[in-house]
């Protein structure tokens, strides 16, 4: 099992204006299964090239550490299998407070369940 961490790169040039501008929560709106939408789609096809990739074998280590996460935990999900610690960063605090949320289990976290479960069960493993 991996650890999953979030840092911050916010600290970095000027970040102020993107950092109050954008809204990780109508972001993480594409992020849901069942409504056939351009984000299932997305993710459909992201998670099937993420889990070819990770479960190839070719990628793996100690650490992966992956920079410009956003609010998003999808891109990572196959990685556990590959890596002993997974870092998540971003340039805003408002993406790492959501990541924060879901590390917590707070009530108002974004549900990542059914993509987790999507995941789990690779119906495409193979292919």
């Amino acid at each position: 099992m991996c650890r999953l961490g979030a840092s911050t790169m916010a600290q970095f040039t000027g970040g102020d204006d993107y950092q109050a501008e954008f809204d990780p929560k109508a972001y993480l709106g594409y992020f849901k299964f069942g409504e056939d939408t351009l984000g299932e789609k997305y993710l459909n096809f992201a998670l099937k090239h993420y889990c070819k990739t990770f479960t190839s074998g070719v990628v793996k280590g100690d650490t992966l550490i992956d920079i410009g996460s956003g609010p998003t935990i999808h891109q990572l999900l196959s990685a556990c299998e590959s890596f002993k610690e997974i870092i998540a960063s971003d340039y805003t605090d408002w993406n790492l407070r959501e990541l924060e949320k879901w590390l917590k289990n707070e009530p108002e976290a974004f549900d990542w369940t059914p993509v987790v479960k999507y995941v789990s069960h690779v119906p495409w493993k193979g292919n």
